[in-house]
């Protein structure tokens, strides 16, 4: 009987490492690049949810400027990391500023603060005891693709000042990357094309088209996930509620940001848009994609930073890269997915 028992026992065991090993085998290895800013920034959701998914692993995470400086950027995501009781995961410093745009009377009219190297704003909770790594995101970025070549799918989320950087700075670097997916530009052959910044433009774009320009055409295979997506998602009141009906540190932090706006308007209906970009890593079944050939404007004009997709080359870009891009949603599926992971209970690390 004791014999029986111990075949027993080892065969459990078996099968328990074999399992444990396949899902680290499948896991998705990513970098999380990002202009990061606590919520009612979509960044941290995105984050929340690549956090929240035993899918996805998580080598580190790079910053950038964007929605803010790269300081508060950083700042904000190590103070999230406390949050969110995962401060394993190590964090990267990375461009200040974008590869030539610079500070304009209209920048500063608009949205975005990513040209300020002003202190940034004390998190929620305080600044973070948390500390920032001594690499740079571009040193860290190379390094941990060419170690894992084939491995990494890069998470960009923000202008892509780093990606650009790190593909002009090593040769290797491109042709390693397993994937790169691209919350970024408006595509206006596809239906919900219209820019968010100009008329035409997407704001991570055109923060940084220089970047988007040398990261479209670097050979990556790449996946975008342009305004045309993020429009076909709607984010209300119910869904809010949905969310936060589990007590916890992600969701009370979600209710003490994004709540105050949905208790000021309760009709209000917000687009979600590096939350899908992220989901889609996860579940790649939740968009609807087309291969189209895809350029962004780098000329100095009204068409600066905008993206142009077509099923076909045009004059002018001749060398430009045919990529994945999402234009359709499973709305239901994805904001199910999100619910559900948000309201999952933390795991320590």
């Amino acid at each position: 009987m004791k014999r029986v028992w111990l075949i027993f026992l080892c065969t459990l065991y078996f099968f328990i490492t074999e399992s444990v090993a396949q899902q680290n085998e499948e896991s998705i290895k990513i970098i999380f690049d990002t202009d990061f800013a606590m919520p009612p920034y979509d960044d941290s959701m995105a984050l929340m949810l690549a956090l929240q998914s035993p899918e996805i692993d998580i080598k580190g995470i790079t910053t950038v400027a964007g929605n803010d400086s790269v300081e508060r950027a950083t700042s904000d995501v190590l103070r999230m990391l406390e949050i969110a009781q995962k401060t394993t995961i190590p964090v990267y410093k990375g461009a200040n500023m974008p590869l030539v745009h610079q500070k304009s009377d209209f920048a500063v009219r608009e949205y975005g603060n990513w040209y300020s190297n002003a202190q940034p704003p004390v998190p929620p909770g305080g600044y973070a005891r948390k500390k920032l790594e001594d690499e740079s995101a571009v040193s860290f970025m190379i390094k941990t693709v060419l170690a894992n070549p084939k491995e990494i799918t890069l998470v960009a989320i923000g202008p892509l000042t780093n990606i650009a950087q790190a593909i002009r700075a090593e040769a290797r670097f491109a042709r390693n990357v397993r994937r790169l997916i691209i919350m970024g530009g408006a595509i206006a052959i596809l239906p919900d094309g219209a820019g968010n910044i100009t008329p035409n433009a997407e704001f991570n774009f055109w923060v940084d088209p220089e970047a988007a320009y040398v990261t479209l055409r670097s050979g990556i295979p790449i996946e975008l996930s342009p305004l045309n997506v993020s429009r076909k998602s709607a984010l209300n009141k119910h869904w809010f509620e949905k969310m936060v009906e589990i007590n916890s540190p992600l969701t009370q932090l979600l209710i003490d940001t994004i709540g105050l706006r949905f208790k000021e308007e309760p009709d209000r209906v917000d687009f979600m848009y590096d939350q899908i970009a992220m989901a889609s890593v996860i579940d790649p079944s939740i968009v609807s994609k087309e291969r189209l050939y895809v350029d962004v404007n780098i000329e100095h004009g009204i068409s600066y930073g905008v993206s142009v997709g077509g099923r076909d080359i045009w004059p002018g870009a001749e060398g430009a890269q045919k990529i994945d891009v999402q234009y359709d949603l499973d709305w239901p599926r994805f904001i199910n997915m999100f619910v559900k992971r948000i309201q999952k209970p933390l795991t320590s690390e």
